[in-house]
């Protein structure tokens, strides 16, 4: 039992000998006050001899603002850098992680961390933060480019086809930066972009429930096929093709400029005569404002409600005073919801060569409307006399008839089948067209015809006319 217990003692003292000699051990290796243990690295790095902790990390920090980084999307990629995003090295973080080994826990644990740093086996990762507002300026920028609109299912009455719908995509902003922080968290330098589907109003499944039987409401206009309507025809046809069989369902709205979309070359459109400001020059897309008329009167005999609709600034030959509605995209745009208690399809199509009919079907109309209008007021137009270089000499050409302008009041009286009475009005007002002459430059004014019906004078003339009589007074 003696020898036993000699030998109990010695290993005891044995021990407290070694850990002793690890404690005088620690003692050599211990850091100076704000550095780490000897050897450690911090982030894959080893901190200077000669380089203070926070002013080391904190150039580390900028420097690595300047890493360029991808956000992916399937197909997509977007560089930026971690600066853009609001990820930086978070200072006061990691110089407390840095600091931790070999100063906390017991002697023994503290010993241990000590010698391990020396040996190179310890590795503390940065700490990183994320500036929330600043990553979601930089993915707000990108989320334009990410969105892919969902299109609605639609009938394609020609062909008899169901087009089945396509779900859009959004960026999801808040599972971005989680995607973000994992990665940076992991030292990635591609992170995925997250997305959430956006599912379309109308369905496949929907379009089952369509009756394409019963016209609610219809309007038709005509338009020349030769000269320069062979442009219009054009386009009228291929903005109808847009918007045939398009479903809406009950308390969706319907957007021509979404619809019909950019009026380019690339989308079959070409030029043709389109009004800007008071007189007709060509661009692409002319015509187009026929169909939104056509449309727009169908919408109105529908009884739908019309939620954004402008007047064109002349009277359209194609149509009665106040039944147009013009549209250029994508600043001017016809809007209009379907209050009925159906689905409805818009079919819009060229019953003829040089026509254009829109349809409203869905059921059995639920109301009668009566459309009203009546002239205001009228305004004179001038005579514009523009001078061409191009022109031979002594040569003119009446490029555009002049118009006057007009203030119009429409009202609808709408019945409803159950014997409800609604009436809207609106105002639409026309500005004078000027008729346009175009002349050569030599070419003597007066051998041009006298004024028409409804011209005042011509363009200028009158206000030098009047400045003159107040001098001589």
């Amino acid at each position: 039992m003696r020898r036993s217990r000699g030998w109990l003692l010695a290993l005891a003292l044995s021990g407290a000998a070694l850990t002793a000699a690890a404690a005088v051990g620690a003692w050599k290796v211990l850091p100076a006050s704000g550095r780490p243990a000897h050897g450690l690295f911090v982030g894959s790095r080893v901190l200077p001899a000669d380089r203070d902790l926070g002013a080391w990390l904190d150039a580390r920090r900028i420097e690595t603002g300047k890493r360029p980084v991808t956000l992916l999307n399937g197909m997509q990629a977007f560089d930026l850098h971690l600066s853009d995003l609001g990820v930086e090295i978070d200072v006061a973080a990691t110089m407390n992680a840095a600091l931790r080994p070999g100063r906390t826990g017991v002697w023994k644990t503290r010993a241990v961390e000590l010698m391990s740093a020396r040996r190179g086996e310890i590795d503390v990762p940065l700490v990183w933060s994320i500036d929330a507002r600043k990553a979601a300026t930089a993915l707000s920028e990108i989320a334009p480019l990410v969105y892919r609109e969902p299109k609605d299912a639609r009938l394609d009455l020609t062909a008899h086809l169901r087009i089945p719908e396509i779900t859009g995509e959004e960026l999801d902003l808040e599972a971005t930066l989680d995607s973000v922080a994992r990665g940076m968290a992991e030292g990635h330098e591609a992170y995925r972009i997250v997305t959430r589907p956006i599912r379309a109003r109308v369905t496949t499944e929907a379009l089952a429930h369509v009756d394409i039987e019963h016209v609610v409401g219809s309007f038709e206009t005509k338009f020349q096929l030769w000269g320069t309507g062979a442009g219009r025809a054009v386009n009228i046809g291929n903005a109808a093709h847009f918007i045939d069989g398009t479903v809406l369902m009950p308390g969706q709205e319907f957007s021509y400029n979404q619809v019909v979309g950019p009026r380019t070359r690339a989308r079959g459109f070409t030029d043709a005569p389109e009004i800007v400001g008071d007189e007709l020059q060509n661009g692409v897309g002319g015509g187009v404002c026929q169909v939104a008329s056509t449309l727009y009167a169908a919408a109105l005999y529908s009884a739908l409600d019309i939620e954004e609709r402008s007047p064109h600034g002349r009277p359209s030959s194609y149509t009665r005073f106040g039944l147009d509605a013009t549209v250029s995209y994508p600043t001017t745009d016809l809007r209009f919801r379907n209050t009925l208690p159906y689905p409805i399809l818009l079919h819009v199509f060229l019953p003829k060569n040089d026509a254009v009919r829109a349809e409203i079907l869905g059921g059995e109309p639920i109301a009668k409307v009566e459309y009203l209008s009546g002239v205001a007021r009228t305004q004179p137009f001038v005579r514009r006399i523009t001078r061409k270089p191009f022109l031979a000499s002594g040569k003119a050409y009446r490029h555009q008839k002049g118009i006057k302008g007009y203030s119009v009041y429409s009202l609808v009286r709408i019945t409803y089948n159950d014997g409800r009475k609604v009436e809207r009005g609106y105002s639409s007002e026309y500005r004078p067209t000027p008729e346009v002459f175009w002349v050569s430059a030599d070419y003597d004014e007066a051998q041009l015809p006298a004024l028409p019906e409804g011209a005042t004078g011509v363009e200028g003339r009158e206000v030098a006319s009047s400045a003159e009589a107040r001098t001589s007074g």
